[in-house]
């Protein structure tokens, strides 16, 4: 979809607006919280402005409609937890009795108070629905080109980050090359504060360098083609490196799904197809070969580690608690690290502390209630009606929309057992992920 039209916001403006709030999230958007946010936040004012001004209802395709009416009520919700209330209606609440009987018993006095928990949390969850909303937005209005050339910059951006990777991973134990080194002390991990958010970038941009080189291959380009495949075989052994067991399993998925799709497709729509279908494989077998001399030993001691044993579980278990027990509104946005620690038993306490959930439909239970559940499920239906639609009718002459239909399940079973979407760095490549999914047929053309 584009917008034509828009007086006063030409499109290299636009276009120069969404690369720098793009190549913000990827330099500065890895970490949890603080300054790297804060860069983030800064280069979104220009997308936001531009947003508002290009994006139109008109010539949006359904699916798109339905992102931004599931981006302005997921913004809305978070506006809602932050208005005061009055306290006979805030006490109703579940779980807000409890907080009103423990301020009374402090002897500290309270007015109207917000639905929230946590305001800043909440603040801080508002800022990042923002940042990705203006990002996609403004992306839409933009041409095929255009977001092509933003793709490739994510790729660049991406190839370097994993370059920084195998640095880290070379110079071994608590690297001065870690920018958050407490977290994750071995493997490559990155601008990134935890490796699995690294590894889930790797992976969701990996498809996106296969269907590039499928491009050039059948434009005969074969130096191009051998550059975008090189970079294939960077991203998935970057994965490796992380020696993240989920980001591992979606690189092999992925890698395999982008093969068989992509090359088999344009191998069938044109000639030479056994060498198209050939080039990737052979970019992947080069990856996988990579994999067995520099990464093996430190995926094999992760996978020798018992998964049941893993906190995630309890993550899970005593989440469920919590989500229970602020049904059906939830306790705030950015506020699982306040409410879930009093439903973990001392027995059961670690000494680390947890931050999320590790299961984004746990934590959306917990903070939105069923207003965030209905709005998630939404989003997860409409990407796999668009998703099924697209590899049906139109993956099959264009290998990016092919690209963009797996890696769009990336995060999102990623999600299932981690909080990538919850890092500017992933959300923002996501959501230009989205402008090629939920693009309109005519638009993809």
């Amino acid at each position: 979809m584009r917008f034509k039209g828009a007086k006063g916001t030409p499109d290299t403006a636009a276009e120069i607006a969404a690369a720098l709030l793009l190549t913000a999230a990827l330099l500065a958007g890895g970490g949890s919280r603080g300054v790297g946010d804060a860069v983030v936040h800064l280069a979104a004012l220009p997308a936001l402005l531009l947003a508002i001004v290009r994006w139109r209802w008109a010539p949006a395709s359904r699916a798109q409609r339905v992102l931004a009416v599931v981006c302005t009520c997921a913004i809305a919700l978070a506006v809602l937890q932050m208005l005061p209330m009055p306290p006979s209606i805030y006490g109703m609440l579940p779980g807000r009795s409890d907080v009103l009987a423990d301020l009374a018993q402090a002897g500290q006095p309270h007015g109207w108070l917000p639905l929230t928990l946590d305001r800043w949390g909440t603040v801080r969850a508002l800022l990042a629905l923002v940042v990705f909303a203006s990002f996609w937005a403004l992306v839409c209005t933009l041409t095929h080109s255009a977001r092509v050339r933003l793709l490739k910059l994510a790729l660049i951006l991406a190839t370097l980050t994993a370059l920084l990777g195998y640095a880290q991973s070379a110079a071994g134990t608590y690297s001065l090359l870690r920018p958050y080194d407490y977290h994750h002390p071995i493997g490559a991990i990155g601008l990134f504060a935890n490796r699995n958010h690294f590894a889930c970038l790797m992976v969701l941009l990996l498809p996106f360098a296969i269907a590039l080189g499928v491009q050039a291959q059948s434009r005969r380009s074969a130096p191009v083609a051998l550059a975008w495949y090189s970079v294939a075989a960077m991203l998935f052994l970057a994965a490796a490196l992380s020696f993240s067991r989920t980001g591992v399993a979606l690189a092999c998925a992925t890698a395999l799904g982008s093969v068989l799709l992509l090359s088999s497709r344009a191998g069938t729509a044109s000639g030479h197809g056994s060498v198209r279908r050939w080039a990737p494989l052979a970019a992947v077998g080069v990856a996988i070969a990579g994999i067995a001399v520099y990464a093996w030993d430190g995926i094999s001691q992760r996978l020798q580690q018992d998964p049941l044993e893993d906190l995630r579980w309890q993550y899970l278990r005593y989440g469920w608690d919590a989500a229970q027990a602020y049904l059906p509104w939830g306790s705030g946005l950015g506020s699982f690290k306040v409410v879930y620690a009093p439903f973990e038993p001392v027995g059961a306490m670690q000494e680390v502390f947890a931050l999320h959930a590790h299961n984004d439909i746990i934590e959306t239970l917990i903070e939105v209630g069923l207003p965030g559940f209905v709005l998630l499920l939404t989003l997860l239906v409409t990407v796999i009606c668009v998703t099924r639609k697209s590899l049906i009718e139109r993956a099959s002459h264009k290998s990016i929309l092919g690209a963009a239909a797996i890696a769009a399940f990336v995060p999102m079973v990623h999600s299932l057992v981690d909080y990538p979407l919850r890092t500017h760095s992933v959300a923002v490549v996501f959501a230009l992920v989205l402008s090629f999914l939920l693009a309109s047929a005519s638009d993809a053309q």
